[in-house]
């Protein structure tokens, strides 16, 4: 039993090692192509890919090629929505209505974005441009020839906050390139390479902050939560409550409220019911009065 543990072990730790050395990939074609393999693929290796892309780059199908190169970056680093929005539009699919969007969170070993620019220009004859990210300068664009545009990036810093910062800007510029480019059929080949282990010891990410479960069910306590509700439709958080009308700004029946009104109604119900009946009592005056005649006396004598 306790050799088993131990395989057990070891293998889940080669695998953590395994995938430290990976990176994520993004492809995005506005000319549908068809890929099963390729789009289904959560891992892959760096040579598996490779070949397909090359495939790929063979067809010739489209004037514009952008190839970009994004280097130490790891799945964690796209994780967030503001990171990359413009990738992600793309991806989605928000500029084609047919168009081929794959991403591979993790790829293992490093592509060789150099053989698929080869490819291009060796197969289709296109022209290279080699394009550095860094300077923010787009390059001029030539609607009557095929290009290809090999884009270099820079790495990014080790803080999270920069490195979320920077590859932001990274989103921005590549982003401006595919809008500048002639025709709106074009492809795309996001290759990053994985963080290497100098990079990984230095990387300063904040700690993670695990949320506990709750002591008591949070149907017991909905009450207790303060409604922002009203602050979120004024919109203004230093005077929220000035532009509001009338029945936003106060509330004026609440659920105690409601509950005392109810009770109220029933006990002044009840003090109506009780006044009725002694009030609807017919007795005479001098039902209480006592009898002083002769008729009492001799009555009381017997």
């Amino acid at each position: 039993m306790l050799l088993r543990l131990l395989g057990a072990t070891a293998l889940a730790l080669q695998c953590a090692t395994a995938f430290r050395d990976s990176s994520p990939f993004f492809f995005y074609s506005s000319p549908e192509i068809v890929s099963d393999e390729l789009a289904s693929a959560q891992v892959a290796s760096a040579k598996t890919l490779e070949s397909q892309l090359l495939d790929v780059a063979r067809l010739c199908i489209s004037n514009s090629y952008v190839v970009v190169e994004q280097p130490g970056v790891s799945a964690t680093d796209f994780a967030s929505s503001t990171s990359t929005p413009h990738l992600q539009r793309i991806l989605g699919g928000a500029t084609s209505a047919f168009y081929t969007a794959v991403t591979i969170p993790d790829v293992i070993g490093r592509v060789d974005a150099g053989a698929i620019v080869s490819t291009l220009g060796d197969v289709c004859k296109a022209v290279v441009v080699d394009v550095d990210g860094s300077s923010g300068i787009v390059p001029d664009q030539d609607a009557g020839s095929r290009q290809v545009f090999r884009v270099h990036l820079s790495a990014l810093p080790t803080h999270a906050e920069e490195r979320a910062s920077k590859l932001a800007q990274h989103d921005s510029y590549v982003n401006a390139l595919l809008s500048s480019l002639p025709s709106d059929e074009f492809i795309l080949f996001y290759i990053s390479t994985p963080p290497t282990s100098e990079q990984l010891d230095d990387w300063q990410y904040p700690p993670t902050v695990y949320e506990m479960d709750q002591p008591f069910p949070s149907a017991l306590h909905t009450d207790l939560k303060r409604d922002f509700s009203v602050e979120t439709k004024a919109g203004n958080h230093s005077n929220s409550q000035s532009d509001l009308p009338l029945f936003e700004k106060y509330q004026f029946l609440s659920s105690g409220i409601f509950m005392g009104l109810v009770v109220s109604l029933l006990l002044l119900l009840i003090l109506y019911v009780g006044i009725s009946a002694i009030s609807s009592v017919e007795v005479s005056y001098m039902a209480f009065n006592k009898e002083m005649g002769p008729a009492a006396q001799k009555k009381q004598q017997q």
